[in-house]
């Protein structure tokens, strides 16, 4: 990213689940992430009342064919003590499993308790700038 380059113009949101009560399970859409070199899922926990699970999902297409989990990215178990946590998961694209064909994210997570958190999921170092703005609701210049 260069020095006059916008943020938005370089990081696509790409996905979220808006700050919410969630419990029990929730996911993301599938992502198509082929347009991308990295992605990154940002997990903003609020009040906990139990413990939140988050993980990352391939599959080769947006509808989740051959749905499996990608190795190693997953956040630490949160708890009910981890009120306010902010976590981040990094995934190079091709750590997927690229030679099987998959080119597509869903970040799903599962909570013991009624959770308040959020996830943002941004596509980063975009194979083609600019990208996109039409997932944001206002971007201010």
């Amino acid at each position: 990213m260069s020095y006059t380059e916008q943020f938005t113009e370089v990081h696509e949101l790409l996905g979220r689940l808006p700050p919410l009560t969630y419990n029990g399970g929730v996911s993301t859409d599938w992502i198509a992430v082929n347009d991308y070199h990295r992605v990154v899922v940002i997990v903003s926990a609020g009040t906990l009342l139990g413990t939140l699970n988050v993980a990352v999902f391939q599959a080769t297409d947006p509808a989740g064919s051959g749905a499996k989990v990608i190795s190693g990215k997953a956040i630490t178990q949160l708890a009910a003590t981890d009120d306010n946590a902010i976590c981040a998961i990094e995934i190079r694209t091709e750590e997927l499993d690229v030679d099987g064909g998959f080119d597509c994210i869903r970040v799903q997570t599962t909570s013991s308790a009624a959770n308040v958190f959020s996830v943002i999921v941004l596509g980063v170092v975009s194979r083609y700038n600019p990208v996109g703005v039409t997932e944001w609701d206002e971007v201010v210049d």
